[in-house]
């Protein structure tokens, strides 16, 4: 690999056993390298093969994807008209692949907790012209509606605010506009309109006083300051979801965030420890808690991660079928990966001694090994049937 800054250096890999692949030129200096996550490192000079770039090249038509992520989004067998949702979406390629199986028909939900991911998953769609897609900003662990209460109830009426509410027509209004949504529509107008409701109760209530919040003042202060903010900028908004109604999905894929194992090339070393990756199979067990009540009796969720970790993997789903006597493991189409992991581990994680799959279940989902023949980065896919009692 390269050395000092601008020598030049033949790129033949990390190990003895690599592959010489050309001479290049360093941009930047050996610990950039490993500390940078954009940017070009090295400019090739010569080259044995001879490939060209594939960032940017037919934008809007071609989009790069590992083998395990294609088969994913066809596992997770989408059709034309339904309604899917992608619970932790970003960059948005899966997202793209089941629009484009469902021939941008029907309606994809994309979430992520974080505003610039929604962007990119929201111009990912764009640039692909699809019009099925619908992003959102929503911590996946807050998908379903009824675990997030309603800034006014519903069920408000007249004797409740010590005066009729035909005299607020603000408050009126929002209450019925509210009956009308739900779902990711419930987030931007309902949040919306029960603001103006708030906002009119407060002038309204108490003898006409107007209640002037310092909170407001200080965030209009802070605009003043600072500008107008990134959701008013020209790159876009992304607008927030309050939450699902449970069992209207079709289907539901989790592509749950996971401790990465199955990554590869990584230019850093891992620090993972066994509370880690007991960490991370707490938080996908709290996920799938969520996902399961929002697809549809007869749906389909398919749960898949890029690590190689059992405990995040064939120990979850020994967690779901446990759990959920609704649920049944499904073949999948295509099968391109191998069997999964039959039997247990027997380190002690703080809670017990965890068990994997039964025999005869390891056919039933998918596990791509790193250093097996498909060359693939590991990967880990299940199919549930979803029978609602």
């Amino acid at each position: 690999m390269a050395g000092q800054q601008g020598h030049i250096t033949q790129l033949g890999g990390l190990l003895e056993s690599g592959w010489f692949i050309g001479k290049g030129r360093a941009l930047l200096s050996r610990s950039s390298m490993f500390k940078a996550s954009k940017g070009v490192a090295v400019e090739m000079i010569e080259r044995v093969y001879e490939l060209p770039a594939f960032h940017g090249l037919l934008e809007g038509k071609i989009f790069l994807q590992n083998l395990p992520s294609i088969v994913t989004a066809r596992v997770l067998d989408p059709h034309p008209g339904e309604r899917i949702l992608d619970m932790c979406a970003a960059p948005g390629g899966k997202t793209t692949a089941i629009a484009v199986l469902m021939q941008d028909k029907g309606e994809v939900v994309a979430l992520d907790r974080t505003h610039n991911k929604v962007l990119d998953i929201l111009n990912l769609a764009a640039e692909m012209r699809l019009t099925c897609i619908k992003a959102y900003k929503l911590d996946a662990l807050k998908c379903l509606l009824s675990d997030r209460p309603a800034v006014i109830s519903p069920h408000l009426h007249g004797e409740s605010l010590g005066q009729d509410t035909a005299n607020q027509p603000c408050i009126s209004e929002a209450l019925s506009e509210k009956s009308l949504f739900s779902g990711a529509e419930l987030s931007s107008k309902q949040s919306y309109l029960m603001t103006q409701a708030l906002d009119c109760f407060k002038k309204t209530v108490g003898g006409g006083h107007t209640y002037r919040s310092k909170a407001l003042e200080r965030k209009e202060a802070r605009k003043a300051k600072n500008g107008p903010g990134r959701g008013q900028t020209n790159g876009g908004r992304a607008v927030n979801a309050m939450g699902f109604v449970p069992k209207t999905f079709d289907r539901v894929l989790l592509d749950a965030p996971c401790s990465a194992l199955g990554l590869r090339p990584r230019l850093f070393a891992g620090e993972e420890t066994l509370e880690g990756l007991r960490r991370h199979g707490a938080y996908q067990r709290k996920l799938f808690d969520q996902a399961v009540q929002l697809v549809r009796p007869g749906g389909v969720l398919v749960y898949s991660t890029c690590t190689i970790n059992p405990g995040e993997n064939e120990a979850l789903v020994r967690y779901a079928l446990d759990t959920y006597n609704f649920l049944s493991l499904t073949p999948q189409d295509p099968k391109i990966g191998g069997p999964g992991l039959v039997g247990g581990s027997d380190v002690f994680d703080g809670h017990g001694f965890r068990c994997w799959l039964r025999k005869g279940e390891e056919h039933l989902v998918q596990r791509f090994d790193p250093s097996g023949p498909l060359d693939t980065i590991g990967f880990f896919i299940a199919k549930f049937k979803v029978e609602h009692v």
